[in-house]
């Protein structure tokens, strides 16, 4: 009988049975009433052809529609209706108070409201992380003589967000922000817990030079809305996690784990509840590229991790002598096994395309999307945002110089949710 209703629906299209015909005949309604007689795993299967903003739209066609559009265990097999593709990267304007900006890498450039209107009133909001749509920020206030601060996750595209507390701990942290719609609109963010010695509690100075060890973590969950107790590391005790000066990305949440560049020649995993904690050694062996230019004690933000099309990438930056970028792919996630994908290993092409000497320092890995990487050239005056073709070499300015845009520089992706709470 499905095969038969299949059928039925792509004569009336008068091509072969594709999902994505169905779905643009279930999407504009003509078929309805044929398609309300198909199973719910059949209609899954076409829904996942539908864009997001029809999905929305089909859940008002019946009870049953919206049960399984709605229904948690649909969530993996309709993934990320709610994201767009990269629109672009945010930094702060430091001229403006509260005032942020777009580095736009679509065209035209998405519209939101730079000045985040929609969040409550603070004295001062800084950008700390983003994760697949989301914005992790503090908002600051003067409380006496002290500041403190609240966090806040949201959601520009959708105007949404959620505030909460900080986790009050008397150390540095570390805030870190995980988060995948396709699995469920419930946010973590993760405070790693630094043992510096010398800090004092009175200080709210929270951006400070250099690593220390890792000595514990602290995770909040949306769902039960509270901080965990700090768990002990379960990592190496002499772990430390790269900070990140140049905007460059420093974490990476898939599989219900954050994934966090090392300052040791590693990538650290821990999961949602703190209960699972590996390190992935990275490919620094004799004979590789990497070899030597992600050395165990360097103090600059040569890595950069990214996931692309379901795979984990790292990119090492060789500072040490001429400026190269290796790109790997983790092809066996558990085994472990990175797969070399491309090395630049000279600024010329960038040169050509943008008409001037640049300085490798000047340059930032922002992004990784297939075969293209995206980077932001910014040499204290203006910036510039760059993509570069693996398989051509071809570089591509995507922006106008722009003024007063220092890192970091957080990628944005616009995200659409009724709610950053509506399942499990």
């Amino acid at each position: 009988m499905p095969r038969l209703l299949l059928r039925r629906l792509c004569v009336r299209h008068r091509r072969r049975p594709k999902p994505q015909a169905l779905a643009a005949a279930v999407s504009n309604g003509s078929t309805s009433a044929i398609a309300e007689e198909l199973t719910d795993d059949l209609l899954v299967e076409i829904l996942s052809r539908v864009p997001y903003k029809s999905l929305c739209r089909l859940k008002c066609v019946s009870m049953r529609w919206r049960r399984v559009i709605s229904h948690p265990d649909h969530r993996r097999q309709l993934p990320r209706h709610h994201l767009q593709p990269l629109a672009g990267f945010l930094y702060a304007d430091y001229r403006v108070l509260n005032r942020f900006q777009i580095v736009p890498a679509l065209d035209p450039p998405p519209l939101i409201d730079p000045s985040f209107s929609f969040l409550p009133k603070c004295d001062d909001l800084q950008l700390v992380d983003s994760c697949n749509g989301l914005l992790l920020c503090r908002c600051w206030n003067q409380l006496n003589e002290h500041r403190t601060f609240n966090y806040v996750v949201c959601s520009p595209t959708a105007k949404k967000f959620v505030v909460f507390p900080d986790s009050t701990c008397s150390k540095k942290v570390r805030p870190f922000l995980g988060f995948d719609p396709a699995v469920s609109s419930h946010f973590h963010v993760f405070e790693v817990v630094e043992d510096w010695d010398y800090y004092d509690c009175d200080d709210d100075d929270l951006e400070c030079d250099g690593v220390e060890d890792v000595v514990g973590l602290r995770i909040y969950s949306s769902e039960t809305g509270v901080w965990s107790d700090e768990i002990d590391n379960g990592w190496s005790n002499r772990i430390r996690i790269r900070r990140d000066q140049k905007g460059g990305s420093k974490s990476v949440f898939f599989n219900g784990m954050l994934h966090l560049v090392a300052i040791q020649p590693v990538v650290a995993v821990v999961d949602v509840e703190g209960k699972n904690w590996r390190t992935i050694p990275l490919a620094h062996k004799d004979g590789s590229p990497l070899c030597g230019a992600h050395p165990p004690c360097a103090s600059g933000p040569e890595g950069f991790i990214a996931l692309s099309r379901g795979l984990l990438h790292f990119a090492s930056t060789d500072s040490y002598g001429d400026w190269e970028i290796s790109v790997w792919v983790l092809d066996d996630y558990y085994g472990g096994q990175w797969t070399l994908q491309h090395t630049v290993s000279t600024m010329r092409p960038f040169e050509r395309t943008m008409r001037r000497r640049m300085n490798p320092d000047d340059c930032t890995l922002v992004w990784i999307e297939g075969r293209k990487m995206f980077f932001m050239f910014y040499d204290y005056v203006h910036c510039i945002l760059t993509s570069y073709e693996m398989d051509s070499g071809e570089v591509r300015c995507l922006s106008r110089p722009r003024s007063y845009c220092e890192p970091p520089y957080l990628p944005y992706i616009p995200l659409f949710l009724e709610s950053l709470a509506d399942g499990p």
